[in-house]
């Protein structure tokens, strides 16, 4: 029997599936590359970036509450401290990490005697409750400074929000702003980590109820 007499074998079916499921991985990469160049190159990563701009004009407060994550965050805390806005300042983290915040307030110059350790906010969603429970704030009637990222002082202040708290100024380290100017970081290559971040994590707390 010669070789085109011979029965056609298809292939496995296997293989088919494999292939395709191959396409569809390399089809998915590309689709993500070319959205993520998109918005790295586009304007509209800037746009949504200044979308969570939450600070205001300052004032007066019974406490400056400074979220833990970020060293810039405390050494904004401890400035508005010595330039007279609160007489309290409320470091809030979770156990050694908050310990650390308030090395870093003392060797900054902020007072012993003025400093109030929340040591229990593992997440942003804990931070309104838990300056309640250490620092006894009353989320009625106290004035509160709220010291984080920029990125971050939206989902902040929703959060503090839901926790009762009326007065709030929300408050970004004064030199963050700058770093994230548009024509320094025109390409996004240093906001949109935070950008994308920032959105996924507003879509976490929206789903289980803390904003």
């Amino acid at each position: 029997m010669t070789s085109s007499n011979l029965p056609q074998v298809a292939p496995p079916r296997r293989s088919n599936r494999l292939r395709r499921s191959l396409r569809w991985i390399e089809r998915t990469f590309a689709v993500g590359f070319f959205a993520l160049l998109f918005m790295i190159v586009s304007p509209t990563t800037h746009w949504l970036y200044l979308k969570l701009d939450r600070q205001d004009s300052l004032r007066h407060a019974d406490y400056i509450i400074c979220l833990g994550g970020d060293p810039y965050r405390v050494l904004e805390a401890v400035t508005l401290l010595k330039e007279g806005y609160a007489d309290k300042l409320v470091l809030s983290n979770f156990g050694v990490a908050a310990v650390g915040m308030q090395n870093q307030a003392i060797a900054w110059g902020a007072p012993v005697d003025k400093i109030i350790l929340d040591t229990s906010s593992h997440r942003t969603a804990d931070h309104p409750a838990g300056v309640v429970k250490y620092a006894h704030v009353d989320p009625a009637s106290d004035i509160c400074i709220i010291v984080t990222s920029f990125s971050h002082m939206a989902r902040s202040k929703a959060c503090f929000q839901k926790g009762g708290y009326q007065h709030l100024i929300m408050r970004e380290p004064r030199w963050e702003r700058k770093r994230a100017s548009p024509d320094e970081y025109q390409h996004g290559f240093w906001i949109l980590p935070r950008l994308l971040y920032e959105y996924v994590a507003w879509t976490e707390y929206w789903l289980l109820g803390y904003v």
